[in-house]
């Protein structure tokens, strides 16, 4: 998968008028700031059940990335938090886009389509790789971009003021992106802020500070998130797993095969993923190991039960996955349950 790096600092439109959103200010050589965000979640949604942390602010500088954390969740030169949600259904459903913090708008771009990064030229979007979003001006030399919503669906204007929660628009698939999510960054003078750290960019990983999340939002760091499960009875196409057409949960118990996948976020080369599926007799028809050969953002893989397995009684199946990283002892860092009924 290519590496993905919104270049949402670069420039938004507004009303036919291009202008830079970057700048130093009096504090730029400091790594901590002299005045504190409070930020609420920026999407209506669950975290951890119905959007996740796909991506986190990249802390160093130079070629290589880590998040806050010293963990390869990020991309180079990755200057925000990026929630993702499931699939392309889900994003056509609506998942609403909010303010973090009580401002004024600063700029608005709400006319680019919702397009794969694959299927269009990067040419074509140079400049306008946040796609549809919005610039707020807060207190404090604060500043806060929502990016990537959908086209249409930006309810705001410059001039603005926009309340904390208020609703700005919808998750969407603008500019340079390769799945449906809010790339959300936040400034502090024209500096790239860290919101789970509260620091600078250039302060490094393991620098923990004071989050930017206020309390009763706290936004938690996960290693890895495996945020979508399912069954198929046939090899299932990654195309339409992201657009939420393969969500099976009752399949024909004469099929060939039954086929337990999942897309994760977050992985790394080394860790180990296991696979059950486990019948109404409590026997396990699929018991599948499998170590990850690359670090990726995100990555899918399925298995299917054997042919020693069949034919498979009628009845509810459970699929368990566990994602597993370190050595010499693994822990537990993800997993996930499904069910899939077979009659």
């Amino acid at each position: 998968m290519a590496k993905y790096a919104c270049g949402c600092v670069l420039t938004i439109l507004t009303i036919g008028l291009a202008f830079t959103i970057v700048g130093a200010g009096p504090d730029a050589d400091q790594s901590r700031v002299s005045s504190r965000l409070s930020l609420a979640v920026p999407l209506d949604c669950r975290l951890g059940e119905t959007c996740w942390v796909a991506n986190y602010v990249d802390v160093l500088s130079g070629p290589q990335a880590q998040d806050f954390h010293c963990q390869p969740r990020t991309n180079d030169g990755h200057d925000g938090t990026d929630f993702a949600i499931r699939d392309l259904d889900q994003m056509y459903r609506g998942v609403v886009v909010l303010a973090a913090e009580s401002g004024m708008v600063r700029a608005v771009r709400n006319d680019m389509e919702d397009v794969l990064i694959e299927q269009q030229s990067l040419d074509a979007i140079a400049g306008r790789e946040c796609g549809n979003g919005l610039l707020i001006d807060h207190d404090g030399g604060w500043q806060t971009q929502y990016c990537h919503l959908q086209r249409g669906t930006v309810r705001v204007h410059s001039g603005d003021r926009v309340a904390r929660g208020s609703q700005l628009g919808l998750i969407g698939m603008s500019g340079k992106t390769e799945f449906p999510h809010l790339h959300f960054t936040v400034r502090h003078n024209g500096q790239t802020i860290d919101p789970f750290t509260g620091l600078k960019t250039e302060t490094g990983c393991h620098s923990h500070e004071q989050p930017l999340w206020s309390e009763g939002q706290r936004v938690f760091y996960e290693e890895a998130a495996l945020y979508h499960i399912g069954f198929s009875d046939r090899v299932p196409r990654l195309l339409d797993i992201r657009h939420g057409q393969n969500d099976h949960q009752v399949l024909d118990h004469a099929v060939p095969t039954v086929i337990l996948w999942v897309d994760m976020f977050g992985v790394q080369k080394g860790d180990s993923i296991t696979m059950r599926i486990i019948a109404p007799d409590n026997r396990v028809v699929l018991d599948h190991q499998q170590i990850v050969e690359k670090t990726q953002a995100r990555r899918f893989i399925s298995a299917s039960t054997p042919s020693s397995s069949l034919p498979l009684p009628k009845g509810n199946y459970r699929g368990e996955i566990v994602l597993l990283r370190g050595a010499p002892t693994k822990a537990i860092i993800g997993q996930a349950e499904g069910s899939v009924r077979l009659q």
